[in-house]
C-alpha cells in the first residue's frame, strides 16, 4: 500500500498525517515486536522535518502503539489489553484469552513486616510478618504489570520462586487446594516512582493504573492482597452497565 503525506492539505498538520499513516502501517504491515523505520528513514521517505517525525512517533508512544527501545529503535506493541471488571481472572488466563503469550520476567519472594494498607487488608498487626511475592508479568515479552502480593504466614506457601512463574490462582488451587470465590478491588491512578519505573521499563513519573485486590476463599477468608501497577497506555478496564 502506498502511503503519502498530502503537502497541499494545510488543515491537517503533517505530524497528524504521519501519525495516521503510521497507525495504518502498524495495523497492516507490522507485527508486535517489529521495528518501524528510523526517524531519519521516515524523514527522507516522506520529505518532512525530523521534528515532525518525532512528534508523530511520540503521540503513538503515548497512546500505546509504539515503544522506544534504547539502542534498538522503536517497536510495535501488541494491541491494548482490555479486562472486564465483572469477572475474576488470573493474568495468565486473561492474556491467553486475548491471544497474547503470558510470561513472568522477574520473581522475588520474601518474608517481610506488614504496615499500613497491608495490615488492614490482611487483618494483621503492624510489624507482623507476612509473605511478599513480587513479579513482573508480560504479554508477548513486553512488561504490562508489576504485582506485589501479600499473604498471611498461616498460608505456609512455598519459597521456591519457580512455583510463581505462572498463575498464582492456579498455584493456590493446585498446591494449596484453595479456590478463589470472590474478590474486592479498587482502581486508581498514580505516577510511577523509581522502583515501579525500573520494574516496568518506563520513565519515572509516567502514569500507571494501581489496582488493589483482596481475594477470598469459599469460607470468606482473606487469601491474598495484591497491588498491581499497570502501564496505563497498555491496559484498560471496562464496565458494561445496564439501564433500569
Amino acid at each position: 500500500m502506498a502511503y503519502n503525506i498530502d503537502k497541499k492539505n494545510t488543515e491537517i498538520p503533517f505530524y497528524i498525517q504521519l501519525k495516521m499513516i503510521l497507525k495504518e502501517m502498524i495495523e497492516n504491515d507490522y507485527t508486535p515486536g517489529e521495528l518501524i523505520p528510523t526517524e531519519i528513514e521516515l524523514q527522507k521517505r516522506f520529505e518532512i522535518s525530523r521534528i515532525t517525525v518525532r512528534d508523530a512517533i511520540s503521540e503513538l508512544v503515548n497512546e500505546g502503539y509504539l515503544k522506544r527501545k534504547r539502542g534498538k529503535g522503536t517497536i510495535v506493541l501488541p494491541k491494548k489489553i482490555e479486562e472486564p471488571l465483572s469477572k475474576i481472572k488470573s493474568f495468565t488466563d486473561e492474556m491467553k484469552e486475548r491471544g497474547f503469550s503470558p510470561s513472568t520476567k522477574s520473581i522475588d519472594i520474601l518474608i517481610t513486616k506488614a504496615f499500613d494498607d497491608v495490615c488492614k487488608a490482611l487483618n494483621v498487626k503492624t510489624g507482623e510478618q507476612v509473605y511478599k511475592i513480587s513479579r513482573v508479568r508480560c504479554a508477548d515479552n513486553e512488561p504490562i504489570v508489576y504485582f506485589e502480593t501479600y499473604m498471611n504466614m498461616n498460608m505456609k506457601i512455598d519459597l521456591d520462586i519457580n512455583e510463581y512463574s505462572d498463575s498464582l490462582y492456579e498455584y493456590l488451587k493446585r498446591v494449596k487446594k484453595i479456590n478463589i470465590k470472590y474478590a474486592e478491588q479498587r482502581i486508581s491512578a498514580c505516577s510511577a516512582d523509581e522502583k515501579i519505573s525500573n520494574k516496568l521499563e518506563i520513565k519515572k513519573g509516567e502514569p500507571v493504573l494501581l489496582l488493589k485486590r483482596k481475594s477470598f476463599d469459599e469460607e470468606n477468608k482473606i487469601i491474598e492482597y495484591t497491588k498491581g501497577y499497570y502501564i496505563s497506555n497498555r491496559y484498560e478496564y471496562f464496565i458494561k452497565l445496564k439501564g433500569e
